[in-house]
Protein backbone atom coordinates (compact mmCIF):
# COMPACT_ATOMS: atom_id res chain seq x y z
CA UNK A 1 0.00 0.00 0.00
CA UNK A 2 1.38 3.37 -1.01
CA UNK A 3 1.37 6.02 1.70
CA UNK A 4 -0.82 8.99 0.76
CA UNK A 5 -1.74 11.75 3.18
CA UNK A 6 -4.42 13.38 1.05
CA UNK A 7 -6.37 15.09 3.76
CA UNK A 8 -3.34 16.57 5.49
CA UNK A 9 -1.76 17.89 2.36
CA UNK A 10 -4.65 19.02 0.23
CA UNK A 11 -3.29 22.53 -0.06
CA UNK A 12 0.11 21.27 -1.10
CA UNK A 13 -1.42 18.94 -3.66
CA UNK A 14 -3.48 21.71 -5.19
CA UNK A 15 -0.38 23.86 -5.50
CA UNK A 16 1.57 21.04 -7.09
CA UNK A 17 -1.17 20.26 -9.58
CA UNK A 18 -1.52 23.91 -10.48
CA UNK A 19 2.17 24.00 -11.28
CA UNK A 20 2.35 20.63 -13.02
CA UNK A 21 3.04 22.15 -16.43
CA UNK A 22 6.07 23.97 -15.08
CA UNK A 23 7.41 20.73 -13.60
CA UNK A 24 6.91 18.69 -16.76
CA UNK A 25 9.91 20.16 -18.54
CA UNK A 26 11.09 18.83 -21.87
CA UNK A 27 12.96 15.59 -21.31
CA UNK A 28 16.72 15.89 -21.27
CA UNK A 29 18.63 13.67 -23.67
CA UNK A 30 19.29 10.26 -22.13
CA UNK A 31 22.81 9.80 -20.85
CA UNK A 32 25.20 8.12 -23.27
CA UNK A 33 24.92 4.35 -22.78
CA UNK A 34 28.67 3.75 -22.82
CA UNK A 35 29.27 6.55 -20.33
CA UNK A 36 26.60 5.21 -17.99
CA UNK A 37 28.08 1.72 -18.20
CA UNK A 38 31.47 3.11 -17.17
CA UNK A 39 30.18 4.42 -13.84
CA UNK A 40 31.24 2.01 -11.09
CA UNK A 41 28.56 0.11 -9.19
CA UNK A 42 29.82 1.65 -5.96
CA UNK A 43 30.76 5.32 -5.96
CA UNK A 44 33.40 6.84 -3.69
CA UNK A 45 32.95 10.23 -2.07
CA UNK A 46 36.06 11.90 -0.64
CA UNK A 47 36.29 13.35 2.85
CA UNK A 48 35.11 16.93 3.09
CA UNK A 49 32.28 19.26 4.00
CA UNK A 50 28.81 19.52 2.51
CA UNK A 51 25.55 21.37 3.13
CA UNK A 52 22.91 19.43 5.05
CA UNK A 53 19.35 20.48 5.81
CA UNK A 54 17.24 23.35 4.56
CA UNK A 55 15.71 26.52 5.92
CA UNK A 56 12.86 26.30 3.41
CA UNK A 57 11.44 22.87 4.20
CA UNK A 58 9.83 21.32 7.26
CA UNK A 59 10.98 22.16 10.76
CA UNK A 60 12.92 18.90 11.10
CA UNK A 61 15.16 19.89 8.17
CA UNK A 62 16.39 23.06 9.88
CA UNK A 63 18.83 24.64 10.08
CA UNK A 64 20.75 24.53 6.84
CA UNK A 65 24.27 23.83 8.05
CA UNK A 66 27.72 22.74 6.94
CA UNK A 67 28.92 19.30 8.02
CA UNK A 68 32.14 17.38 7.66
CA UNK A 69 32.24 13.71 6.67
CA UNK A 70 35.07 11.22 6.27
CA UNK A 71 35.37 9.45 2.93
CA UNK A 72 32.76 6.79 2.18
CA UNK A 73 31.32 4.76 -0.67
CA UNK A 74 27.69 4.19 -1.61
CA UNK A 75 25.79 2.06 -4.12
CA UNK A 76 25.19 3.77 -7.44
CA UNK A 77 21.63 2.40 -7.53
CA UNK A 78 18.99 1.15 -5.18
CA UNK A 79 19.44 -2.53 -4.29
CA UNK A 80 17.67 -4.65 -6.89
CA UNK A 81 15.45 -7.69 -6.50
CA UNK A 82 18.10 -9.71 -8.27
CA UNK A 83 20.82 -8.68 -5.83
CA UNK A 84 18.61 -9.22 -2.79
CA UNK A 85 17.62 -12.62 -4.16
CA UNK A 86 21.24 -13.78 -3.90
CA UNK A 87 21.13 -13.03 -0.18
CA UNK A 88 17.87 -14.96 0.16
CA UNK A 89 19.33 -17.90 -1.78
CA UNK A 90 22.32 -17.87 0.59
CA UNK A 91 19.86 -18.02 3.51
CA UNK A 92 21.22 -14.77 4.90
CA UNK A 93 18.14 -12.66 4.11
CA UNK A 94 14.44 -13.29 4.62
CA UNK A 95 12.23 -13.61 1.53
CA UNK A 96 10.10 -10.56 0.76
CA UNK A 97 7.32 -9.85 -1.70
CA UNK A 98 8.61 -10.60 -5.20
CA UNK A 99 11.84 -12.20 -4.00
CA UNK A 100 11.82 -15.77 -2.67
CA UNK A 101 15.29 -16.93 -3.66
CA UNK A 102 14.22 -18.37 -7.00
CA UNK A 103 15.56 -17.07 -10.28
CA UNK A 104 13.94 -13.90 -11.61
CA UNK A 105 13.55 -12.88 -15.21
CA UNK A 106 15.81 -10.09 -16.41
CA UNK A 107 13.16 -7.39 -16.12
CA UNK A 108 12.07 -8.30 -12.59
CA UNK A 109 15.69 -8.63 -11.43
CA UNK A 110 16.35 -4.96 -12.20
CA UNK A 111 13.46 -3.61 -10.14
CA UNK A 112 14.36 -2.18 -6.75
CA UNK A 113 13.64 -4.59 -3.94
CA UNK A 114 10.76 -3.23 -1.84
CA UNK A 115 8.56 -4.28 1.06
CA UNK A 116 11.69 -4.62 3.22
CA UNK A 117 11.80 -3.67 6.87
CA UNK A 118 14.67 -1.62 8.25
CA UNK A 119 16.24 -4.70 9.83
CA UNK A 120 16.00 -6.68 6.57
CA UNK A 121 17.67 -3.86 4.68
CA UNK A 122 20.43 -3.66 7.29
CA UNK A 123 20.92 -7.45 7.13
CA UNK A 124 21.38 -7.37 3.37
CA UNK A 125 23.97 -4.60 3.67
CA UNK A 126 25.88 -6.73 6.17
CA UNK A 127 25.74 -9.60 3.65
CA UNK A 128 27.59 -7.45 1.10
CA UNK A 129 30.00 -6.20 3.77
CA UNK A 130 28.42 -2.78 4.01
CA UNK A 131 25.85 -1.00 6.13
CA UNK A 132 22.90 1.26 5.64
CA UNK A 133 24.16 4.78 4.93
CA UNK A 134 23.90 7.41 7.60
CA UNK A 135 21.47 10.18 6.79
CA UNK A 136 24.42 12.52 6.33
CA UNK A 137 26.12 10.17 3.87
CA UNK A 138 22.92 9.72 1.92
CA UNK A 139 22.30 13.46 1.73
CA UNK A 140 25.90 14.20 0.75
CA UNK A 141 25.61 11.71 -2.11
CA UNK A 142 22.29 13.21 -3.24
CA UNK A 143 23.10 16.91 -3.14
CA UNK A 144 26.86 17.24 -3.52
CA UNK A 145 28.96 19.83 -1.72
CA UNK A 146 27.01 22.80 -3.07
CA UNK A 147 23.73 22.04 -1.30
CA UNK A 148 21.64 21.62 -4.44
CA UNK A 149 17.98 20.82 -3.85
CA UNK A 150 17.84 17.76 -6.13
CA UNK A 151 20.56 15.40 -7.34
CA UNK A 152 20.66 17.15 -10.72
CA UNK A 153 20.34 20.77 -9.53
CA UNK A 154 17.80 23.17 -8.09
CA UNK A 155 14.93 22.91 -10.57
CA UNK A 156 12.13 20.40 -10.02
CA UNK A 157 11.32 18.20 -13.00
CA UNK A 158 8.95 15.37 -13.88
CA UNK A 159 11.41 13.93 -16.39
CA UNK A 160 14.53 13.58 -14.25
CA UNK A 161 13.08 11.30 -11.56
CA UNK A 162 10.24 8.82 -11.10
CA UNK A 163 7.90 10.73 -8.81
CA UNK A 164 4.58 12.57 -8.69
CA UNK A 165 2.02 10.01 -9.84
CA UNK A 166 -0.32 7.92 -7.70
CA UNK A 167 -3.32 6.25 -9.34
CA UNK A 168 -3.04 8.72 -12.24
CA UNK A 169 -3.15 11.71 -9.92
CA UNK A 170 -0.46 14.20 -9.04
CA UNK A 171 1.78 16.76 -10.73
CA UNK A 172 3.56 14.16 -12.87
CA UNK A 173 0.53 12.05 -13.84
CA UNK A 174 0.82 11.21 -17.53
CA UNK A 175 4.61 11.69 -17.37
CA UNK A 176 5.76 9.40 -14.55
CA UNK A 177 4.65 5.75 -14.62
CA UNK A 178 3.08 5.64 -11.14
CA UNK A 179 5.05 2.60 -9.92
CA UNK A 180 8.69 1.67 -9.25
CA UNK A 181 10.77 1.04 -12.36
CA UNK A 182 14.12 -0.61 -13.08
CA UNK A 183 16.99 1.07 -11.28
CA UNK A 184 18.86 3.56 -13.42
CA UNK A 185 15.89 4.28 -15.69
CA UNK A 186 16.41 8.04 -15.20
CA UNK A 187 20.11 8.61 -16.01
CA UNK A 188 19.29 12.25 -16.78
CA UNK A 189 18.62 12.71 -13.07
CA UNK A 190 21.99 11.36 -11.92
CA UNK A 191 24.31 13.22 -9.60
CA UNK A 192 27.54 14.58 -11.10
CA UNK A 193 29.29 11.55 -9.62
CA UNK A 194 26.89 9.19 -11.39
CA UNK A 195 24.59 8.01 -8.58
CA UNK A 196 21.00 7.49 -9.74
CA UNK A 197 17.53 7.36 -8.22
CA UNK A 198 18.47 9.41 -5.17
CA UNK A 199 15.27 11.27 -5.99
CA UNK A 200 12.10 9.27 -6.56
CA UNK A 201 11.54 5.66 -7.58
CA UNK A 202 11.43 4.29 -3.99
CA UNK A 203 11.92 5.72 -0.53
CA UNK A 204 15.23 4.58 0.97
CA UNK A 205 15.95 3.49 4.53
CA UNK A 206 18.98 5.05 6.20
CA UNK A 207 20.65 3.99 9.43
CA UNK A 208 19.57 6.90 11.64
CA UNK A 209 16.82 6.97 14.19
CA UNK A 210 14.45 9.92 13.90
CA UNK A 211 15.39 12.22 16.75
CA UNK A 212 11.82 13.22 17.63
CA UNK A 213 11.01 9.82 19.14
CA UNK A 214 14.17 7.66 18.87
CA UNK A 215 12.06 4.74 17.63
CA UNK A 216 11.26 5.41 14.00
CA UNK A 217 13.96 5.27 11.33
CA UNK A 218 14.58 7.97 8.76
CA UNK A 219 13.76 7.41 5.09
CA UNK A 220 14.96 9.68 2.30
CA UNK A 221 14.45 10.52 -1.35
CA UNK A 222 10.72 10.50 -1.98
CA UNK A 223 9.18 7.89 -4.25
CA UNK A 224 7.26 7.22 -7.42
CA UNK A 225 3.95 7.47 -5.69
CA UNK A 226 4.09 9.84 -2.72
CA UNK A 227 3.06 12.54 -5.13
CA UNK A 228 2.64 15.34 -2.62
CA UNK A 229 6.30 15.09 -1.55
CA UNK A 230 8.84 16.72 -3.81
CA UNK A 231 11.93 14.48 -3.99
CA UNK A 232 14.22 17.07 -2.39
CA UNK A 233 17.46 15.73 -0.93
CA UNK A 234 16.89 17.52 2.39
CA UNK A 235 13.37 16.15 2.88
CA UNK A 236 12.98 13.76 5.81
CA UNK A 237 10.38 11.13 6.57
CA UNK A 238 10.35 8.52 9.32
CA UNK A 239 8.59 5.18 9.76
CA UNK A 240 8.59 2.38 12.30
CA UNK A 241 11.47 0.00 11.52
CA UNK A 242 8.96 -2.79 10.90
CA UNK A 243 7.16 -0.78 8.21
CA UNK A 244 6.98 -2.24 4.70
CA UNK A 245 5.70 -0.62 1.53
CA UNK A 246 5.62 -1.18 -2.20
CA UNK A 247 7.66 1.97 -2.71
CA UNK A 248 10.19 1.53 0.11
CA UNK A 249 13.68 0.15 -0.53
CA UNK A 250 17.31 1.02 0.23
CA UNK A 251 20.93 1.14 -0.90
CA UNK A 252 24.10 0.34 1.03
CA UNK A 253 27.17 2.33 2.04
CA UNK A 254 30.74 1.21 2.66
CA UNK A 255 33.94 2.55 4.19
Amino acid sequence: MFLVWRAQLGVVLCWLCANAQAFAQDAMPAADTAAAASVPAIIRFPAGTFVQGSNDGAEDERPRRERALPAFRIDRTEVTRGAYGKCVAAKRCAPVAGVDGKALDAEAAQLPVTNVSWAEAARYCQFVKGRLPSEAQWERAARGVDGRAYPWGDELSCTQANWGNFADEGPCAGVAPGHPVAVGSYPQGATPEGAVDLAGNVWEWVDDKYEADRTRRVVKGGSCCSYFVQPRAANRNAWAPTHRDEDLGFRCAYR
